[in-house]
């Protein structure tokens, strides 16, 4: 399955692809290699088995589209804070316990999809995605919200938190 993925980024590399679609393929890591794909602007890495990211994905500063759903991913790189231009975050159906405060540089996030992960704190650094207009929380293991998520403002979309 290796080759199949580093053919697949060698290909979208060559093509300057702006979208690549790695899902359900019971991916168990990620090369380095996919760093360097910076012209993606949409990357689909959801239903596979990740249960953790390489730091070079913080190079795809050009993506707004980041799909992680459904996979087994229990931490998250702080270099995940590098994907400024972020609009949509998926991160459903993982084992994440704690995210990290880098992900409040992700500043044009629209959409935080956190459901169904094992979260009981989340970082006061969230309260800095005033963009964000759904914020989903349901299914963790949350017992309260950092009140800096008071500057959210927009928030119209949302399932209940607890």
């Amino acid at each position: 399955m290796a080759s199949k993925v580093d053919d697949r980024i060698q290909k979208a590399l060559r093509r300057g692809a702006s979208s690549l679609n790695l899902a359900e393929l019971e991916l168990a890591f990620l090369p380095e290699t996919l760093g360097n794909l910076t012209n993606l602007t949409e990357l689909h890495l959801y239903d596979n088995e990740l249960t953790a990211l390489p730091d070079t994905l913080g190079n795809l500063t050009n993506l707004t589209n980041l799909y992680l759903a459904h996979n087994q991913l229990t931490a998250l790189p702080d270099t995940l804070g590098n994907l400024t231009n972020l609009t949509k975050l998926h991160l459903t159906s993982n084992q994440l316990t704690a995210l990290p405060d880098t992900l409040g540089n992700l500043t044009n996030l629209t959409k935080l999809h956190l459901t169904s992960n094992q979260l009981t704190a989340l970082p006061d650094t969230l309260g800095n995605l005033t963009n964000l207009t759904g914020l989903y929380l349901h299914g963790n293991q949350l017992t309260a919200l950092p009140g800096a998520l008071g500057n959210l403002t927009d928030l119209s979309d949302q399932l209940p938190w607890f």
